[in-house]
């Protein structure tokens, strides 16, 4: 699933992603960890919300990374996009956290695959 943020474009396995949802209703989290954007409501409980990968706005990836459902607040959502193997190029040098697993150059762009588990960190989820 390939999205934006106001920090860059990025994708995550399409198998960890549960729903697209708009970020409308949610509210902030009183005294919140780093990286915890707010809460919404999914199928009558709270949602919590990151925004890892910098400033999102308007939509909400809901993702399971295998600890449960988590939201990451992003900008916006181009969609499923299929990605060969041998086309992804090796997370890059200097990032703490193993957050980027790697690189793949879509018509020009560059987007960063990224680790749900690592994107819930502020969870617990990594």
């Amino acid at each position: 699933m390939r999205f934006r943020t106001g920090d860059g474009d990025y994708a995550v396995p399409v198998e960890h992603t549960r729903e697209v949802r708009t970020s409308s209703g949610m509210v902030p989290l009183p005294a919140s960890a780093a990286g915890v954007a707010g809460l919404l409501q999914r199928d009558d409980e709270p949602l919590t919300v990151v925004s890892t990968l910098g400033p999102g706005r308007d939509h909400v990836l809901v993702l399971d990374a295998g600890t449960g459902p988590f939201g990451l607040l992003v900008e916006e959502v181009a969609g499923v996009v299929n990605v060969d193997d041998a086309d992804v190029g090796p997370a890059p040098a200097g990032q703490n956290g193993g957050l980027v697993t790697g690189v793949v150059n879509l018509a020009g762009v560059m987007v960063l695959l990224v680790d749900p588990a690592r994107v819930g960190a502020p969870l617990g989820a990594s």
